[in-house]
């Protein structure tokens, strides 16, 4: 991909990362699945793949503490995982495992 089109899309998946509130998991939880559901087919999409794993990984955080509460604080963690992707040029597997592993501490060691 060249540099323009790399831009290009990184401000399309920064716009999509931006909708998503923490604020929104509370109040509207089917409709905050749906945009992580886009997030994740963009990002597929596009072959970011540390940012489809992240969103793999964080739909199934985020799906027991809907229900328990707890989301907002879950939401928080993994959107700025997932704008950390963006920051970085190229990502490898083992640099998308050390932002889960991050994201998973800061969460008290859940997945």
């Amino acid at each position: 991909m060249d540099h323009d089109q790399n831009l290009f899309v990184q401000v399309e998946m920064q716009a999509l990362l931006d909708n998503l509130s923490a604020e929104l998991v509370t109040r509207h939880p089917v409709q905050f699945l749906m945009h992580l559901d886009h997030i994740r087919q963009k990002a597929a999409q596009h072959h970011l793949s540390a940012l489809h794993d992240l969103s793999c990984a964080f739909e199934t955080a985020l799906q027991p503490v809907i229900e328990k509460g707890g989301a907002t604080t879950v939401v928080r963690y993994y959107l700025e995982a997932m704008r950390a992707t963006l920051d970085c040029h190229e990502i490898n597997g083992s640099m998308t495992e050390a932002l889960m592993a991050n994201v998973a501490l800061r969460l008290g060691g859940q997945p």
